[in-house]
């Protein structure tokens, strides 16, 4: 059986995303998230990356938790650029924290349309 095909944009865009969206959330204070949850266990990768995995599922159109795992692993350098040096999340934790944030495959979330123009996500 052949492997479903996942989006495809260059390493450069991944990269200089991920760079836009790292400034963005320190000019904006966004709090380091280390708990996954209120009382849960603690994470050892970071919220920004699962948000950064979300917005490339967006640009990618991927409508599967499978094909966002897929895209994650895929980019995963450049996702975790100097910041995080762990191998890449399992597609299960990676399904359960796209949906503590509110992502919907094929939807996205809110913070995705309000960070990025939708021209920059086509």
């Amino acid at each position: 059986m052949q492997e479903k095909p996942t989006g495809s944009i260059s390493k450069e865009w991944v990269s200089e995303t991920r760079e836009y969206f790292l400034d963005f959330l320190r000019l904006t204070r966004f709090p380091e998230m280390t708990r996954h949850g209120e009382h849960g266990f603690l994470s050892d990768y970071p919220e920004w990356l699962i948000m950064l995995i979300g917005v490339l599922a967006v640009k990618c159109k991927e409508k599967t938790y499978v094909g966002i795992h897929r895209l994650s692993t895929r980019y995963w350098r450049e996702l975790c650029g100097e910041e995080v040096k762990l191998p890449p999340i399992s597609e299960k934790q990676l399904r359960e924290r796209l949906k503590k944030i509110c992502f919907q495959p094929g939807v996205g979330a809110g913070y995705v349309q309000q960070i990025f123009p939708p021209e920059y996500l086509r």
